[in-house]
């Protein structure tokens, strides 16, 4: 079975979302995601991270429909939009933009926990739970 196929019920199984609204916000997008593309493991990881809060979702899930109309086949419009987000954010955000691209940039890697101590105290559950998902993604098979 593809990864795609056992994402969901592997993170749900693993105890992962902090709350009902971010699995939700999460099942919503990953149902068209999974099906592009562009879906990547690291695209993923930005998913559930984004899906914390509908501010930063709303901004994942604009990108992805664009992503859609656009007819991309690759992450590199995402990334472009990450990169110019990133100079106008507060340093929390930053440090978390910079997360998303790192996802991004470096499949199949999932960063140490160094960047949590980057972070303002709210956003460490969630950045902390993005990091074990990423070991999860990391640790299935591509097929």
């Amino acid at each position: 079975m593809a990864w795609k196929d056992k994402c969901l019920r592997s993170l749900m199984d693993a105890n992962l979302f902090l709350s009902s609204a971010q699995l939700e916000r999460f099942k919503e997008t990953w149902k068209v995601l999974k099906k592009q593309p562009f879906c990547t493991k690291g695209l993923c990881k930005c998913l559930f991270m984004s899906a914390w809060d509908q501010e930063h979702y709303q901004f994942l899930k604009d990108t992805v429909d664009e992503m859609i109309a656009r007819k991309d086949t690759d992450t590199s419009y995402m990334l472009e939009k990450g990169r110019v987000v990133l100079g106008n954010v507060a340093l929390s955000e930053r440090e978390l933009f910079k997360l998303s691209i790192e996802f991004l940039e470096k499949e199949g890697q999932t960063p140490d926990e160094r960047c949590l101590v980057k972070l303002a105290h709210h956003w460490v559950p969630i950045t902390d739970n993005t990091l074990a998902v990423g070991r999860l993604l990391d640790s299935m098979d591509d097929e």
